[in-house]
């Protein structure tokens, strides 16, 4: 007899479980704790290098849309302005 699909959907997802949990247990978690924390706090540097008006203007540009995926030539330079002042602070 041939097993349903919703048994084999099931085999499926306990395998898959599974190998995550193998996986879970062989990742170095304190430094994957490390990592996050020193990234948190090194975009939020950044985040707080531009004002209020900068970051909707920043995110206004890059976020991409239907319309345009990738950043027009004529914002690239404003672009390359509120990311270096977003690193540097000045």
């Amino acid at each position: 007899m041939a097993k349903s699909s919703k048994a084999k959907k099931a085999g499926i997802a306990v395998g898959l479980a599974g190998r995550a949990w193998e996986y879970g247990r062989k990742v170095d978690w304190p430094a994957v704790w490390m990592r996050a924390k020193w990234l948190s706090h090194h975009s939020q540097r950044l985040y707080n290098n531009l004002t209020p008006a900068e970051r909707k203007e920043f995110f206004e540009m890059v976020v991409p849309t239907k319309a345009s995926r990738l950043v027009a030539k004529e914002d690239r330079a404003r672009v390359t302005e509120l990311v270096t002042k977003a690193f540097t602070g000045k």
